[in-house]
């Protein structure tokens, strides 16, 4: 299995729904903490620290300040999406 099939396997492996398509995805668990995205399921980006949508590109082309941008700890994710709402609605 390939580092790409494997990170789709842990991306459906535990996610909860926020709206719609929107759910927030455990990325990675790595030394106890667990980092999350926000990903729309139906057109297949990511919510980002700006409170923008961006493509999520393949695991190999994710560089340092993607990953600092689009993950989080579950608490500051469930916030930051509330947040953008606020002001989408």
């Amino acid at each position: 299995m390939t580092n790409e099939e494997k990170a789709k396997w842990f991306d459906v492996g535990l996610k909860f729904a926020l709206d719609g398509d929107i759910h927030i995805v455990l990325k990675s668990f790595k030394k106890g903490q667990k980092k999350w995205g926000i990903v729309n399921t139906k057109t297949k980006e990511v919510f980002n620290s700006n409170m923008e949508w961006e493509v999520e590109p393949p695991s190999s082309k994710r560089d340092e300040a993607f990953l600092i941008r689009t993950r989080f700890d579950f608490e500051q994710g469930v916030d930051l999406y509330n947040q953008y709402k606020m002001f989408a609605d």
